[in-house]
C-alpha cells in the first residue's frame, strides 16, 4: 500500500497574500491536507476557500474522479476550515453523499445555516458524526482529538491519523495555547509526523489587532516546548499567517527554526507513509 499525507495549504484561514496586503513573497493558501492511498479515493482534512487550486494541486497526486473524495473530516467551524464546502454544491461538484465527518457541534452549525445546510438536505454530503474510537479505512483509523480553541461556533478537534495500529500523523491547525492542553507533548511525540499550529511567529506582528483576541501560540514558544521531541517527531509549521516572518526564509525566525530542526511547511508538500519530506 502507498499512503501520502500532501500538505495542500499551509496558510492562515486568510491565505497569503490575503486581502488589503501587498501580493509579495510567499504565497499560501488556507489550511488543509488531503491523504491518498492507492486503495481508497482521497481523504480531504478541512475544505478551505481554496478548495479549487487545492484540488489542482492533489489531481497531481491521484485522479478522483468527478470531484469525489472518499470522506472529509472539518476540524471546527472558523472560516479558513469549512468554507470551501460550497464546491461540493449543485451550482458546482454536485457530489452525491460525500460522508463529512466532524464534532456534533459542526455538523449542528452546518446544518442551521445555509448555504452548507442544503449540502445536507440536497444530498451533497452526508453528515456523519465522528466517533471517539475513529474512522476506519482500513488500514488508517482517523480519531478525533479535542483542543482547546476559541469556541465562538463550535468545539475544535485535531485529527491523529493511525496506521496499522500506529500513530502516524497528527493535523492540528489551529490551538490557542498550549497550557490549556497538558497532554500536548505526549500526543506529539507518539506520532511521527505532526502537522502543527505556527499562526503566529511575535506577539507584535498584528498592530492594529490585539492577537489575545485571536490566540495561537507564538512559533518560538512552539520550538522551545518541543525541540526536545525532534529527531523522534518530524514537526511541520502550518497555518502561517500572511504577517509571520516565517514568510521570509532569511528571516531571524527562519533561522531559528530551523537550526531547532523543525519544518516550515509550503504548499504542496508531500509526506510518505514510511519516510521523510
Amino acid at each position: 500500500m502507498q499512503l501520502r499525507l500532501i500538505l495542500l495549504g499551509s496558510g492562515q484561514d486568510g491565505g497569503r497574500p490575503q486581502m488589503g496586503t501587498p501580493a509579495t513573497g510567499a504565497q499560501r493558501s488556507a489550511s488543509s491536507i488531503a491523504l491518498v492511498s492507492d486503495l481508497w479515493a482521497p481523504l480531504l482534512f478541512d475544505a478551505s476557500p481554496d478548495l479549487r487550486s487545492q484540488y489542482r494541486m492533489l489531481s497531481e497526486h491521484t485522479k478522483p474522479q468527478g470531484a469525489e473524495f472518499e470522506a472529509i473530516f472539518i476540524t471546527h467551524a472558523h472560516m479558513g476550515h469549512y468554507a470551501g464546502l460550497v464546491h461540493f454544491g449543485k451550482e458546482a461538484a454536485n457530489t452525491s453523499n460525500v460522508p463529512l465527518y466532524a464534532d456534533v457541534t459542526v455538523l449542528d452549525f452546518l446544518s442551521a445555516n445555509e448555504p452548507w445546510a442544503s449540502l445536507f438536505t440536497n444530498g451533497n454530503l452526508m453528515p456523519m458524526s465522528i466517533p471517539d474510537s475513529g474512522v476506519a479505512l482500513d488500514p488508517v483509523v482517523v480519531t478525533p482529538i479535542p483542543v482547546p480553541h476559541r469556541g465562538e461556533f463550535t468545539t475544535t478537534n485535531a485529527f491523529s491519523i493511525v496506521v496499522d495500529g500506529s500513530p502516524w500523523a497528527l493535523y492540528l491547525p489551529d490551538i490557542d495555547d498550549w497550557e490549556a492542553w497538558p497532554e500536548a507533548a505526549d500526543v506529539i511525540a507518539s506520532h511521527e509526523l505532526c502537522l502543527l499550529d505556527a499562526t503566529f511567529g511575535s506577539a507584535d506582528e498584528l498592530p492594529d489587532r490585539r492577537i489575545s483576541d485571536i490566540p495561537h501560540p507564538l512559533v518560538t514558544d512552539t520550538v522551545e516546548r518541543f525541540e526536545d521531541l525532534i529527531g523522534g517527531t518530524q514537526i511541520v509549521l502550518t497555518h502561517l499567517n500572511h504577517s509571520n516572518a516565517l514568510n521570509d526564509p532569511d528571516s531571524t525566525l527562519s533561522a531559528l527554526v530551523h537550526a531547532s530542526g523543525f519544518t516550515v511547511g509550503a504548499d504542496g508538500m508531500v509526506f510518505p507513509h514510511g519516510g521523510r519530506l
